[in-house]
């Protein structure tokens, strides 16, 4: 039997417009195309030799009619179709001209991130609702009266909450997780297994962060309710993205794994990841640059690098 011919792999670039309400512009593919009738961010192939800002400002352009003046990069990932692989680039249009129109023949509809998750989108664009949901930097708290705290904050964080109160179904404590988020977070209940799924569904939360164990972290396939996962190996980080999990904290522990070996990994899991623990954010920026989605600041700060 001869070799198998690899599939080649299509470098496709993709913006997020926002409009001034927060929702996210997508776009439906239209007929005759691969996929048909699913939705998709817009965007298109990159040409050969074209610089990807360049290649994403000239298919915003091409198929909304729409200048990019600004953008930044939100995720890098890869998938695999039957035909193909897909690198998806996509980034974030943070300013723009014109007003958005389809030109070519496809519908586009403004939606809010967190209906994202019930939209027919692609298979490969799946990662990008969740990288959009989460914001860039995460923070361990404890205890229903540091989630109080929290809405004083003025910048938007994923709270990585450790629920100390017996109550998690009580109204006070139901009531903290609204605050939380009318604030601009995302609570996320940090635990272990069905217990921490059972507290973050009777608290109203976002999701939740586990050390994975074994088994599928796969609770809700469309995102809605969000998994994470606490890596400390790269190994654990694989695994944890072939068992589902939506997003990823890369923290070295004691086997031996360091922050370098994570930061090769980081395009290769098609996942947001988070890298932790630090005791602030002020290299997000750096982290930001080699791949990483945001910075978790977290209890084990003291251990990091």
């Amino acid at each position: 039997m001869g070799a198998t011919q690899a599939r080649p792999e299509v470098h496709v670039m993709a913006g997020v417009l926002s409009d001034d309400q927060g929702r996210v512009l997508i776009a439906q593919r239209p007929v005759g195309k691969h996929l048909a009738g699913r939705w998709e961010f817009p965007g298109g192939k990159l040409a050969r030799n074209e610089a990807p800002l360049a290649g994403l400002k000239r298919e915003i352009e091409e198929e909304l009619g729409v200048s990019v003046l600004a953008a930044e990069p939100l995720i890098r990932l890869r998938h695999d179709y039957s035909d193909r692989r897909v690198l998806l680039d996509v980034w974030t249009v943070s300013d723009y001209a014109g007003e958005p129109r389809g030109l070519d023949a496809q519908a586009i509809e403004w939606v809010a991130p967190d209906d994202l998750p019930s939209i027919d989108l692609l298979e490969a664009d799946r990662p990008i609702i969740t990288a959009l949901r989460l914001p860039r930097i995460a923070r361990c708290i404890a205890g229903a009266k540091a989630l109080l705290e929290s809405t004083a904050g003025t910048r938007p964080e994923a709270l990585f909450w450790s629920l100390q109160d017996a109550e998690a179904g009580s109204e006070a404590i139901r009531e903290a997780v609204r605050a939380a988020r009318r604030a601009g977070h995302r609570v996320i209940v940090k635990g272990e297994g069905v217990e921490a799924a059972m507290a973050a569904a009777a608290a109203g939360a976002d999701g939740m962060l586990l050390e994975p164990t074994g088994g599928m972290l796969t609770i809700d396939p469309n995102g809605s309710f969000m998994v994470g996962a606490i890596c400390p190996t790269v190994a654990a980080a694989e695994y944890a993205a072939a068992a589902g999990a939506h997003f990823l904290v890369l923290a070295p522990g004691a086997e031996g794994t360091d922050q370098r070996q994570f930061n090769k990994l980081l395009g290769q899991l098609g996942l947001p990841a988070y890298l932790g623990w630090y005791r602030d954010a002020d290299a997000l920026k750096r982290m930001l640059a080699g791949g990483a989605h945001g910075c978790a600041i977290g209890p084990a700060a003291d251990d990091a690098g």
